[in-house]
């Protein structure tokens, strides 16, 4: 049951990120750390990538259920933001760890460790269907 709630709690909030992104881009943008060093903003690819967190933390949610199949899409929902998160590591491999301490919060904390823990609750989700 524990493993379920607290998929339901990032889908939740994956998907709220999600939803923050299409409604007022410029608002997120502006609001996320280090994000506005990445470039200018593109309103656009905020909404392409809002829609990404949504169909992740929808699918998360849906994980969220009873049964093997509500598993499967957990580990469905769990995919986007553990690719995002190993794609950060890469960038800190080939490039150097943010210098910016708000920067290096916000991937480390808001981007790998929370790619982290939903895979690891997806895992378990999968492993252990019959128990969570």
């Amino acid at each position: 049951m524990t493993i379920r709630l607290l998929l339901a709690l990032l889908g939740a909030a994956q998907a709220t990120n999600g939803l923050a992104m299409l409604a007022a881009p410029v608002g997120w943008y502006a609001a996320m750390p280090g994000v506005a060093m990445t470039g200018p903003l593109n309103s656009h690819f905020v909404r392409d990538i809002g829609l990404i967190f949504l169909a992740s933390g929808a699918a998360l949610m849906l994980g969220a259920r009873k049964g093997r199949d509500a598993a499967v899409l957990a580990a469905a929902g769990a995919a986007w933001p553990a690719m995002h998160g190993l794609f950060h590591v890469y960038e800190w491999i080939a490039h150097g760890f943010p210098a910016v301490p708000a920067t290096a919060v916000t991937e480390a904390v808001g981007v790998v460790l929370v790619a982290a823990f939903g895979g690891a609750l997806a895992w378990f989700r999968m492993k252990g269907e019959a128990k969570y």
